[in-house]
């Protein structure tokens, strides 16, 4: 039901400007608790020039919370969760990364197919209905981006491109980095 409600036509969602650098920060932060509790580092990495993104504030945080989600359930405890802000000249990427397992390259082609769930063998198989990526990927869509899922040397990142048609600008891009503590 909810992905027939996605796929509907809708009125144009609510487009707020957001900056990331503070932005981010206040969405990831909400997961504090849980990545202590569970022993895992975290990590924010943006760089310092990042444009401000126009976009639907709630859907952007649903697509984040999602993907924070499957990355403290699916990493290890010592382990890390790197969320990546940054611009290249023609888009904005926000990323989500965790470490401790990978996912197949045959699986990565299904992963955002609703009710799809990797068979239990596999550790990325622990639960779940099967539409949170299908969900990230709608959403994704309905605010004119990209969704990238990219898994390899027991790594996973999931990558939202927001393309961008005012070129960026890139002077000392610095990089700034932030690491939650417990």
């Amino acid at each position: 039901m909810l992905l027939a409600h996605l796929d509907a036509e809708i009125k144009s969602p609510a487009l707020s400007t957001i900056d990331l650098q503070t932005w981010l920060p206040s969405i990831v932060g909400l997961f504090k608790e849980r990545i202590c509790s569970q022993q895992q580092q975290l990590y924010i990495l943006m760089t310092a020039e990042i444009p401000q993104l126009t976009t639907n504030i709630c859907a952007l945080e649903q697509i984040l919370t999602e993907l924070l989600t499957n990355a403290c359930k699916y990493t290890p405890a010592g382990k890390a969760i790197v969320v990546c802000a940054y611009a290249t000249q023609n888009a904005i990427q926000i990323s989500v990364s965790n470490s401790g397992v990978e996912i197949s390259t045959e699986q990565q082609t299904r992963i955002f197919a609703p009710f799809y769930r990797i068979p239990n063998n596999d550790p990325w198989q622990m639960g779940g209905s099967g539409l949170g990526l299908a969900l990230v990927q709608k959403l994704a869509q309905q605010l004119g981006a990209l969704i990238q899922v990219e898994s390899i040397a027991g790594q996973t990142t999931f990558t939202v491109v927001f393309p961008q048609t005012n070129k960026v600008s890139h002077s000392k891009n610095s990089e700034r980095i932030r690491f939650l503590t417990c």
